[in-house]
């Protein structure tokens, strides 16, 4: 049985004044940490795969990770973080995982690269953990609703607001809600209002502030803290922090 968790953010590391990033405690929020204890049974490896394959960290993404889950609590037998280098062996990895961390990070690149990496297919018959935060939880869905975040992309015609994803959820996951909601660019567009709003007339969404989550299992939704829901060019809050609502 697979377990999807899709969260708001999912912070495994700060960075100091210099730069550099050092693993941190995973936040408990809403219970958030509990709930990973709780799902990760089987902790001999988990298979990270980048947002962003090209870009060059400060630090290393897999230590950074090891530590910050051994700090928490949840230590793994082995960590794999897969970007340009090493993709070409994704099944194998995908094979031994007993947890896949999808990173987030801009929509488009990370989109790009798990359909790069054939992974709908390869998760057709995973059964397993599936932990998504921020774009790594909207590329769950099927047709993955893109936000235009960066500036510019709201009035590219050629930008597309729909993506082929990961087809684990219905669900799609609008994250990082209270910044998006205040969010207005510089022609004066106002994200909620303009985009999110009148888009949601086709697809639904879900805006999960940060420190809220969903855990799916197979028909089984629960979210956990503050969240809303945008249908019909409306929005309506259907739960507070610290509540556990079954959709």
């Amino acid at each position: 049985m697979k377990t999807l968790i899709m969260s708001s953010s999912l912070t495994v590391y700060e960075k100091d004044q210099n730069g550099n990033e050092y693993a941190r405690i995973i936040d408990n929020d809403n219970g958030f940490l509990d709930n990973l204890r709780k799902h990760m049974t089987s902790r001999k490896c988990m298979v990270v795969i980048s947002g962003n394959p090209k870009k060059k960290r400060t630090g290393d993404p897999n230590e950074i990770t090891r530590q910050s889950f051994a700090m928490s609590g949840i230590p793994f037998d082995e960590y794999i973080y897969v970007s340009d280098v090493n993709k070409e062996h994704i099944a194998e990895y995908i094979a031994k995982a007993d947890c896949i961390n999808l990173f987030g990070g801009h929509l488009p690149t990370a989109n790009a690269f798990i359909n790069e990496l054939n992974l709908k297919e390869l998760l057709k018959d995973y059964n397993g953990v599936i932990i998504g935060a921020s774009g790594g939880a909207m590329n769950m869905a099927d047709h993955v609703y893109c936000i235009p975040e960066v500036e510019g992309e709201h009035a590219d015609k050629s930008f597309n607001r729909i993506l082929n994803g990961l087809a684990l959820t219905n669900i799609n996951v609008i994250p990082h809600y209270k910044l998006f909601e205040k969010k207005v660019f510089t022609d004066g567009i106002k994200m909620l209002e303009d985009i999110l709003l009148p888009d949601s007339k086709k697809t639904p969404m879900i805006a999960l502030p940060d420190r809220s989550y969903i855990i799916q299992q197979d028909d089984k939704v629960e979210i956990f803290g503050e969240a809303y829901l945008l249908k019909n060019g409306l929005i309506e809050q259907i739960s507070q922090n610290e509540e556990i609502k079954t959709l």
